[in-house]
């Protein structure tokens, strides 16, 4: 799938501002974490998600906004001593 990664430059940050699909195959991963650890994620209220369905319908795609995901991950890094 081609991006236009045109839209998605975050105000200098250099960091990506886009919604990402949650990975659907067994096995594949988003940032390296299960779909699980992200659904996980999602019930604690520590990323952003939306849930996108047609009206009716009772299933849809999970999309999370990758730069929620990237701040709980920079949240779980080590800092140095005397930092």
């Amino acid at each position: 799938m081609k991006r236009n990664y045109q839209h998605e430059l975050a105000n200098g940050t250099g960091q990506l501002e886009r919604w990402e699909r949650l990975p659907t195959k067994p096995g594949e991963r988003l940032q390296g974490l299960s779909r699980s650890c992200i659904y996980n994620l999602i019930d604690a209220n520590k990323i952003k998600s939306a849930s996108i369905k047609q009206p009716g319908k009772l299933t849809g795609i999970r999309v999370i906004w990758l730069p929620s995901l990237m701040e709980y991950i920079e949240s779980c890094t080590e800092k140095p001593e005397g930092v």
